[in-house]
């Protein structure tokens, strides 16, 4: 389980993503990576696993039991701020329902042509859990 994260929970983020929003914003991209190669697309939403941290060691201390797991979510559109917040709003939820803690509120950012919002989350992972 430890292996992976960031695939499972873009995975998790882009299935359970509400159909209605979709269709809202039929262009919405999901993605881990940070560089774009082609023409962007609006809304976009960036998952991007952050350095993590071992906790739960045993005496032996041969394994990893546990990481603390991190990721920054961004989510960047061209029209306007109310866009960025409703899908940032679904992606949290998405985010809780993994048992995730919020450790840093969606915080707004724009520039003259882009509205981002961005979060950060933080939950404890073992090496048999389930996401």
């Amino acid at each position: 389980m430890l292996d992976m994260l960031e695939s499972q929970v873009y995975t998790r983020i882009k299935t359970q993503f509400p159909s209605k929003l979709k269709d809202k914003y039929k262009n919405i991209k999901f993605t881990t990576e940070d560089k774009v190669d082609s023409l962007p697309r609006f809304p976009t939403v960036y998952v991007h696993e952050m350095a993590g941290m071992e906790t739960g060691q045993d005496l032996q201390g041969d394994t990893i039991n546990a990481v603390w797991s991190s990721f920054q979510i961004e989510v960047t559109t061209n029209t306007k701020q109310s866009e960025a917040k409703e899908v940032m709003d679904e992606v949290v939820k998405i985010m809780k329902k993994m048992r995730f803690q919020v450790i840093s509120t969606p915080e707004f950012q724009s520039t003259d042509s882009t509205y981002r919002r961005v979060a950060r989350f933080r939950r404890m992972i073992a090496d048999n859990d389930i996401l």
